[in-house]
């Protein structure tokens, strides 16, 4: 069966899932000669994973409804020194949402671990000094998302902070 993405226009519904549809993805992809799956299901798949992402950030501006869908259209939201029209979802979004969708092809955008891992525990004394420190033996890999970040510097808040010049 088929997705098919509801994608936001800046209306503010209640349904939609995407900012980006299969399409842009693949606009976005040749552009940088990037690789991206020909079939519409498997870029929207891909376009759901760099939403979940998406979702998860602290967007500046309010949202224009508690029932909109999804975080964008907002309010009072500034791109560097403009205003964003309240029906307008950023370009910046959209390429950004693009960018992560290429990623999720080989990374983990919102990677897990296991609650219960637990590691060693590692001592070390230097004279009369024991320092122990408990060392959970997970590396856990963050991924290295430059290019969404890069796109997404101007939408986010920082530290729950908008900062703006006066």
């Amino acid at each position: 069966m088929a997705l098919t993405l509801i994608i936001e226009t800046g209306l503010a519904s209640t349904t939609s899932q995407s900012y980006a549809s299969a399409d842009d993805l693949r606009a976005y992809a040749k552009l940088r000669k990037a690789t991206v799956p020909t079939a519409d299901v498997d870029c929207e798949a891909l376009l759901m994973k760099a939403m979940d992402y998406l979702e998860d950030q602290d967007f500046v501006g309010e949202r224009l409804t508690q029932h909109q869908a999804l975080k964008w259209p907002r309010a009072w939201a500034r791109v560097e020194q403009w205003s964003v029209e309240t029906d307008e979802i950023p370009r910046q979004l959209i390429y950004a949402q693009c960018a992560l969708a290429i990623e999720a092809q080989t990374v983990d955008l919102l990677p897990t671990q296991d609650i219960n891992a637990s590691g060693q525990i590692t001592q070390e004394t230097v004279g009369p000094v024991t320092t122990v420190y408990a060392n959970t033996g997970i590396v856990r890999r963050v991924p290295a998302l430059a290019k969404a970040e890069a796109l997404l510097r101007t939408l986010v808040k920082r530290n729950g902070l908008k900062l703006v010049r006066t």
